[in-house]
C-alpha cells in the first residue's frame, strides 16, 4: 500500500515550479518585461504573509522562474505592508494603484480556497478593501483544485490562474480515483486515523497527494505529511 500511495504522489520540484510560474505569468494580458510596453503598473506580492507560510519562498520562486530577480526589477515586487499602505496614499503619488493598474498574488496551492476568500474578506486583513481601486487581481498558483476555482471565483474579485487544476479523481478517497479501490481507500482511512485523528482525509477532506519540493499542503493526505509520535510521513509539514 505504501509504495502504491508514493506512485500516486504527485510531486512538484523546482523545475516543474518554475515552468509553472513561467507559463502564468505568459498568460497574464497586459504584462511585458519592458515597463514601456506594460499596460498599467504592476505589482506582485505574496498571498499569505504569515510566518511558516510559504507565500515569500514561492515570490521568490517566481522572480527566479522568469529571470525578475535583477535589481531594477526590485520595485514590481511588493510586500503585504505596502498593499495595506495603497488606500492611504494621495491620488497623485506615482505609487498609486488604479483601474488601470495589475496586482498579482503568489502562492503554491489552493486546495479549498479558504485561505483565500478569508483573506480576501475577513475585515482585519481584507485584500478585498484594500485592493479595491485596482484594476484588475491575479492569484498565480501552482496547483489549484477546481472547487477551490469556484469557491474564489464566487467569493472574491480574483482571478486564480493555475497551471495544474485537480479534479474529483485526484482525491483518493473518490470513486472517480483510478489508484485505489474501495478496500484500499479503507485502508487509508484507517492510516489516516492513526496519523491525523481530526483530518484523515486532509484539510478540507480534499484527500489528495500533492508535494511540493518545500512541503507538502495540508489538503494532502496527512499519512504523507504527519509527524508525531505515532506516525512519521516521508514528507513532513513541521507546523
Amino acid at each position: 500500500m505504501a509504495a502504491r500511495v508514493l506512485d500516486a504522489v504527485e510531486y512538484y520540484g523546482q523545475s516543474r515550479i518554475h515552468a509553472a510560474y513561467r507559463d502564468a505569468l505568459k498568460a497574464l494580458d497586459g504584462w511585458d518585461r519592458a515597463a514601456s510596453r506594460r499596460k498599467g503598473q504592476w505589482r506582485f506580492a505574496a498571498m499569505s504573509g504569515s510566518a511558516g507560510e510559504s507565500g515569500d519562498a514561492m515570490l521568490y520562486q517566481f522572480r527566479i522562474a522568469n529571470g525578475l530577480d535583477s535589481k531594477q526589477m526590485n520595485e514590481l515586487f511588493v510586500s503585504r505592508s505596502d498593499l495595506f499602505r495603497q488606500p492611504l496614499l494621495p491620488e497623485d503619488d506615482p505609487h498609486k494603484l488604479g483601474r488601470d493598474d495589475v496586482v498579482v498574488l503568489l502562492d503554491d496551492f489552493s486546495g479549498t480556497g479558504t485561505q483565500v476568500c478569508d483573506a480576501w474578506n475577513n475585515p482585519e486583513t481584507s485584500f478585498g478593501a484594500l485592493l479595491a481601486g485596482v484594476g484588475r487581481v491575479y492569484l498565480v498558483v501552482v496547483v489549484a483544485s477546481k472547487a477551490a476555482r469556484n469557491r474564489i471565483a464566487d467569493e472574491t474579485s480574483i482571478s486564480l490562474v493555475s497551471a495544474h487544476e485537480l479534479r474529483e479523481s485526484d482525491d483518493v478517497f473518490s470513486d472517480h480515483c483510478k489508484y485505489f479501490t474501495k478496500a484500499d481507500r479503507v485502508r487509508l482511512l484507517h492510516y489516516g486515523r492513526i496519523a491525523d485523528e481530526k483530518c484523515p482525509k486532509g484539510f478540507g477532506e480534499c484527500g489528495f497527494v500533492v508535494v511540493f519540493q518545500h512541503r507538502s499542503p495540508n489538503n494532502s493526505i496527512p499519512i504523507l505529511h504527519a509527524d508525531h509520535p505515532k506516525w512519521t510521513g516521508l514528507f513532513p509539514r513541521h507546523d
